[in-house]
């Protein structure tokens, strides 16, 4: 299931990114792929992070870098470079249950008589959640999938 899910991300997510003005890094990462746009002085950046041990679970991390205040070359900028990260998921809280994922929520269960997402319906999930991402660059805006991540330090 985790290569099916993968797969339906990179067929229909990542051109969609595409269409938006992201370019996606060529890292070869097998947890993470990034990409990223510049926006007037500043560079947004998103990575797609897949669930360490391979289980079909991935979160969408991002933020913004002012080109001023880069320490690196623009075309390197990752997540972790932001002063604030944000992370997009199917619902608020730390726990992977949040994360993007084929396990439906009990109430979704008991609705479709279905216990699983199709790929491709976790997919439309994320592509109809990622606007939330783009009206936090816009607008500083938090939306109901949309949260800050707290960083030790």
């Amino acid at each position: 299931m985790a290569q099916l899910l993968r797969e339906a991300v990179k067929v229909r997510f990542y051109p969609y990114a595409e269409s938006r003005g992201f370019v996606r890094d060529k890292s070869n990462h097998p947890n993470f792929a990034t990409f990223r746009r510049a926006h007037g002085a500043q560079i947004q950046v998103f990575d797609v992070q897949w669930e360490k041990y391979g289980r079909p679970l991935f979160v969408v991390n991002f933020g913004e870098a002012d080109v001023q205040e880069l320490v690196i070359d623009k075309d390197k900028v990752e997540t972790q470079h932001c002063k604030d990260m944000y992370r997009l998921q199917r619902k608020r809280g730390g726990s992977l249950s949040c994360w993007f994922q084929p396990s439906k929520p009990w109430i979704e269960v008991f609705r479709s008589g279905r216990l699983k997402y199709r790929p491709e319906e976790v997919v439309n999930q994320l592509v109809a959640y990622f606007p939330e991402v783009e009206a936090w660059w816009a607008e500083k805006s938090e939306g109901p999938h949309v949260h800050p991540v707290l960083r030790a330090g």
